[in-house]
């Protein structure tokens, strides 16, 4: 294998597929430097001589096949012209019998609103018939087309992102010309807004964050995975469901349909993001092995209702995951509310992240619910069925350390070890007698019998 890097550290990897094949000749990149104060005429001078060696390394490459084919330009590269990759393209369709990356640079947000209302360019995704796996990341003003009757024979991983894309044009893709497609991933906007209707025998992967789209319908028997993002509306059919990730800002039901999915109300692993936690999402499964949660809460006393209303119910777990971010509110209270729900569970993972550098603040209003007495203990709540702790980001703040001793002497019969990584801020001196001295405060906190063990990195 060989490989190239200008200036700005773009790559290009080709690797041929047969030791008979000949060499692959690395381009050469002309030294590039910049004149005092001239770098952004630098990038754009660096820019097009890789582009140039790009183009004149797979002309002068001879092997018949190619494994491995991989060019990257970096994000803050200027903008790259689509009939520039359209030869790379081209080239794969050809020759490439294993992997395909092109990553080309993602600026749309830095664009001017007259650059950004340009006339979109094309680029074409020919077939490659011999391609295993495809990764695309494109501009975000190319249209890339998808011309029916290209069979992708091979093809079992397909990576879009950032590229516009017609519905019909992708729903012909998936559907009948990857008949062994397994994983799709999908970060495209649809031009224009329309629907998408996938059918597929093979498919047991799919994340899928598609904008502009007004419907999306999947069929798919053997789909196993899911991640699904902002879609206004969708009809998914995938009896054999067992991991789903959701990261939509809202669940519909009428509007959401799992047709077939989690009949026998089981996942084997849910996670639901940020400001996504939906209660009828919850409700919908009786058991799950993984429940993942990301949890952020408003600072007013109707942000922490909801959050209470959101979670009275939680399907029974295994294992449960929870990432407070930034929460307004005592991290005492937010964890009693979810442990109740936590009789069968296993193992609890917590992490902590928190507002500035002094730990677990709470900046409710006084009168806020979770300042209440009863709501700030734990140590009465049976978790029979708990083994281990870990808790993540810790800072050794007053909410957390008491976190840590009520949950170390709560009714958990079983539970043996608490497992702690604590934060170091840069500003604290990183010495044996601090890490010492942090470690003890929480084993003095903690029931004798209980092992902890403490781990100190620094905050960056």
């Amino acid at each position: 294998m060989a490989r190239t890097t200008s200036a700005a550290s773009p790559t290009i990897c080709c690797t041929a597929s047969s030791s008979t094949s000949a060499p692959f000749v690395p381009p050469r990149v002309p030294a590039c430097s910049p004149a005092a104060g001239d770098t952004s005429g630098h990038r754009f001078r660096c820019s097009a001589l890789f582009l140039d060696s790009v183009d004149a390394a797979l002309a002068a490459h001879s092997a018949p096949t190619v494994e491995d084919l991989s060019i990257f330009l970096p994000f803050n590269a200027p903008r790259v012209s689509a009939c520039r990759v359209a030869p790379w393209l081209l080239f794969a369709s050809q020759r490439v019998m294993g992997t395909l990356r092109v990553l080309v640079p993602l600026q749309m947000s830095y664009f001017t609103k007259s650059e950004a209302e340009e006339e979109e360019e094309e680029v074409e995704l020919p077939a490659c018939a011999g391609a295993k796996r495809i990764f695309l990341r494109l501009d975000e003003r190319w249209r890339l087309r998808l011309p029916p009757a290209r069979l992708f024979a091979a093809l079992t991983h397909l990576e879009i992102r950032s590229a516009r894309v017609e519905g019909s044009e992708l729903s012909a893709l998936v559907t009948t010309w990857c008949p062994r497609l397994k994983d799709l991933y999908l970060f495209v906007t649809l031009c224009p807004v329309s629907d998408i209707s996938i059918r597929t025998e093979s498919l047991e992967s799919l994340c899928c964050r598609v904008y502009n789209t007004s419907r999306i319908e999947v069929i798919a028997p053997k789909l196993e995975r899911l991640a699904v993002g902002d879609i206004q509306s969708f009809v998914i059919s995938a009896p054999e469901l067992a991991e789903l990730d959701w990261d939509s800002h809202v669940y519909d039901p009428r509007r959401h349909v799992f047709a077939d999915v989690g009949l026998d109300r089981r996942l084997r692993s849910l996670k639901i993001n940020r400001d996504s936690i939906a209660a009828p999402l919850l409700q919908r499964f009786d058991s799950v092995d993984e429940l993942d949660l990301d949890i952020s809460i408003s600072q007013e006393i109707s942000g922490y209702e909801n959050f209470l209303n959101k979670t009275k119910k939680l399907p029974k777990c295994k294992t449960l995951s929870v990432s407070v971010q930034h929460s307004q509110h005592g991290l005492l209270p937010i964890m009693q509310h979810l442990l109740k729900s936590c009789s069968t569970t296993r193992k609890i993972s917590v992490t902590l992240n928190t507002i500035g550098v002094c730990g677990w603040v709470s900046f409710c209003p006084l009168h806020c619910v979770c300042r209440l007495v009863e709501n700030r203990k734990i140590d009465d709540i049976a978790l029979s069925s708990l083994e281990e702790v870990e808790v993540s980001n810790f800072t050794i703040s007053q909410e957390e350390v008491e976190f840590i001793q009520q949950l170390s002497r709560c009714n958990a019969s079983v539970l043996k070890r608490i497992v702690i990584y604590y934060k170091r801020h840069p500003t604290t001196s990183l010495t044996k007698e601090v890490c010492q001295e942090a470690c003890q405060k929480v084993r003095n906190k903690c029931r004798q019998n209980l092992k902890v063990e403490f781990y100190v990195y620094s905050r960056m």
